[in-house]
Parts: C-alpha cells; structure tokens; sequence
C-alpha cells in the first residue's frame, strides 16, 4: 500500500495485490477518503498488465505525496498525458503522441477486436466507429520516489457498429451479450464502456517514454439502435 502524506482532505490510498491462487492478475487499486471522518472508499481499478515495472514509493518511510493533474517537471503533466492517451486510443498510429507512448496491451487488444470486427463488417458493407472521451477531474495521481507519477484515470468510449443492409448487429463478447440480454438486435449496436487507465508519466529529460501499466475496460451499456 502507498499511503500519502498529504495532511488534507480528500486522499488517496494506492495499494497492488499479488497474484491469486487461481492466477488472477495484479491489480492496482485506488481508495479515497473524502474526510478525516470518513471511511475510504474504492475509488478504481486496474489490472496490472503482464510483465510491467512499476515505479518505486517510499512505502518504507512514511509514504508518498499526492500529485496533481497539473504537476511539473515531467515528459507532460498527468491531465495532458490522459487527453493523448485518448487520442492515442481514438487515433492509434496516426496520433500525434503515438512516438511519446510505449506500447502496451489496452491498445492492442483494443486494436485486434477491432480488426477483427472490421473483417466481417466489410464483408457486409458495414461500418464501426469509437470515440473515446476523458472524463474531467476522475483522476487519482501518487508521486513517484524518482521524481515521476503514477497515474490512475477514467476514459470512457463508445463504440458503435453498424452492420450492412438486411443484417443485424450482434453484441462483440460475452459481457456485450449479457448486457444485451433479450434485446431485439437491429442493424446497429451501440457499445458504452468504461475504461479505467494507469499510466506512469517519467521525469522530464529521463529519455523514458509514458507507459500504461494497467487497465480496466467493462461494458456498462448495451442498446440496439
């Protein structure tokens, strides 16, 4: 657990589970206390990515500050690097941030779904879109001991298929499906997510790229328009 330092109100606590027995995936989790008074409460959530280094707290001393999304002294402030990172998702290589992000695996999962999608909408004369949105001030950001921040953010997206003339659109996963439930399909689906983004934004002048270490992307609204 990373506890801050801060003496005010509201704070944040960050904490990284280890893996499960069954080999679930880590997850960084984000609480926050609204008042001294208060209970923290789960703020957001984000499976760690495979492989990922994460940066380093002092959790030996006595903790870390908070950031903002407007702190200095790095490759970009933490609230310009969430609004390219959703160009980045909108975009992928044609954005213009696309050389200041390392790859990660959000964005090409997002992008295999999406090709493979495409394929069978072609066939069909069908079309996609997704437009992918920040949402203002659902942001939690932790100091990291080398001077960078760990970011926590929330973007959320539509995705909308639109399927060729005489057929109908079909959810795109199992969590689409159950959403959907009995709904009568039409030959266009409208897909609202939620996707819960960690970045680690570097020191400036460090010659390191922002990194996305973590993710959480669900469905939360499934409708046949």
């Amino acid at each position: 657990a990373v506890i801050s330092t801060d003496a005010g109100w509201p704070r944040s606590v960050f904490s990284i589970t280890s893996t499960t027995k069954d080999q679930q995936s880590k997850r960084l989790l984000v609480f926050r206390q609204d008042s001294a008074r208060q209970n923290y409460k789960l703020w957001g959530v984000a499976r760690l990515f495979s492989g990922v280094k994460m940066p380093s707290f002092e959790i030996s001393k006595t903790g870390s500050a908070q950031g903002t999304p407007t702190d200095t002294g790095l490759v970009m402030t933490p609230k310009a690097a969430v609004d390219a990172y959703a160009d980045l998702l909108q975009n992928g290589a044609n954005s213009e941030f696309a050389d200041q992000f390392a790859d990660d695996s959000l964005r090409q999962t997002i992008a295999s779904v999406s090709q493979t999608v495409q394929e069978g909408m072609e066939r069909n004369n069908g079309t996609q879109t997704q437009t992918f949105t920040v949402v203002p001030d659902a942001i939690k950001i932790m100091r990291s001991s080398d001077g960078g921040d760990l970011v926590v953010a929330q973007i959320n997206s539509e995705w909308t298929r639109s399927a060729g003339a005489g057929r109908e659109s079909q959810p795109a996963s199992d969590a689409e499906k159950a959403l959907f439930g009995n709904g009568k399909a039409t030959s266009t689906m409208k897909t609202s997510y939620v996707n819960v983004i960690a970045l680690y934004v570097p020191p400036a002048n460090s010659g390191q790229k922002i990194t996305a270490v973590g993710s959480e992307r669900q469905p939360v609204k499934v409708e046949a328009l």
